[in-house]
């Protein structure tokens, strides 16, 4: 294991290095006693495990050698090991991400030892835990993909069954929102990051998916700034554009230029997150979302996430469809 000892009294340096040998046989000591030390340490591999620092040192303060050090190595137990701090200090380094906080004194010596072998008990345990639990929420992820392609299976089997063609066409629009759910799962399961998704990669897959099986040769344009969205946006953002894309396929009638579809998706100057969905078919124009499930849908789900959709002519022919999202940056 290796230890860092920052501290500018060298007397104190070397009282808390023979602490720690006792504690820890067989542990590298660093003692860091000023700027050139310091950033010998943070370049010198591996990585410490523990970090003991002072609060007010002649170069630099406790604080600042924290964050540089957590910088570098993130894992890193931290005790602030001091005699010129009060409640206050031992507050705010708590709240700053100290594991512990210990009076400085020859009498604390082993108090000092007790902290870091407590804090590093406290360390591995968390590590266990977080391990743990990430190796589950992977389980359920990949348990939900596949029950999802499980419930895309049936509903196609459950339509193929039905002769009358309004009940098929629901069960198959229906499909079709569930596999834009397992597509976003695939992205969250694939990517590691259970929070948040990119959003922008998400929408290219889904939409070449659904024009590959419009099976018409649609031409697809992209402008996709990559966003990373948290998951209780993305998830209803998912399915208001698996709606817009579906009814931008199913309604647009080629003109006199092949059929197209444009997908935009960034952000605002203001901040909001804005998708439009625009085709150049000769279908349906009208500014108003319609009354039918899809519309439905895309008003309900714009409205959980504080959302506002516009939908209208497209200047030269066809249908643009707007998402506006201004609270895209809330907690997942």
């Amino acid at each position: 294991m290796r230890i860092l000892i920052a501290d500018d009294d060298p007397d104190f340096r070397g009282l808390a290095s023979r602490a720690m040998r006792r504690e820890f046989d067989g542990s590298t000591i660093t003692e860091i006693g000023d700027r050139a030390g310091l950033d010998a340490a943070l370049a010198t591999p591996p990585g410490p495990q523990l970090l003991i620092s002072d609060l007010s040192l002649n170069w630099i303060d406790g604080f600042a050698v924290f964050e540089e050090v957590r910088a570098a190595w993130p894992g890193c137990v931290a005790i602030m090991f001091t005699g010129t701090g009060d409640e206050e200090v031992a507050v705010r380094a708590i709240k700053a991400g100290f594991d512990d906080y210990v009076v400085k004194s020859p009498k604390q010596l082993r108090r000092l030892a007790a902290a870091a072998r407590a804090a590093l008990t406290r360390a591995e345990t968390r590590r266990g835990l977080e391990e743990n639990r990430d190796l589950l929420t992977q389980e359920l992820y990949h348990r939900l993909h596949n029950n999802l392609q499980l419930v895309v299976g049936l509903i196609a089997f459950t339509a193929r069954s039905i002769e009358e063609p309004v009940a098929r066409r629901r069960l198959d629009d229906l499909g079709r929102r569930v596999q834009s759910l397992s597509l976003l799962q695939e992205r969250l399961y694939r990517g590691g990051d259970f929070r948040r998704i990119d959003f922008a990669a998400f929408l290219r897959q889904l939409v070449e998916d659904l024009a590959a099986l419009d099976g018409r040769g649609i031409a697809t344009r992209f402008d996709l700034q990559p966003v990373m969205l948290p998951v209780d946006i993305a998830v209803p953002l998912a399915l208001i554009a698996n709606e817009l894309l579906t009814n931008a396929l199913k309604h647009a009638v080629a003109g006199t230029e092949p059929l197209a579809v444009s997908i935009r998706f960034r952000t605002g100057a203001d901040g909001a997150q804005m998708l439009d969905v625009d085709d150049n078919g000769a279908g349906p124009q009208s500014r108003e979302a319609g009354t039918g499930l899809g519309a439905r849908l895309v008003q309900r789900l714009a409205q959980q996430i504080g959302g506002m959709v516009d939908i209208g002519p497209r200047e030269g022919g066809g249908r643009s469809c707007r998402i506006t999202v201004r609270n895209p940056a809330r907690p997942g």
